[in-house]
């Protein structure tokens, strides 16, 4: 009896394990979709440049 109450945490660890690793693979990958639908705002000419261009 005892040995089966000691060996139950690592029986429950060993069945979660791919269900955990199942879990991280989708937030990266919903993490990797949501970064390549970002629009980064293209970066201001300086006033320099603006001046330049008139």
């Amino acid at each position: 009896m005892q040995q089966d109450i000691a060996q139950d945490p690592y029986s429950a660890a060993r069945q979660l394990r791919p269900v955990v690793i199942t879990v991280i693979v989708a937030k990266l990958a919903v993490f990797a979709l949501l970064m390549t639908t970002i629009n980064f705002q293209a970066p201001l000419p300086a006033p320099v440049e603006v001046a330049e261009i008139r």
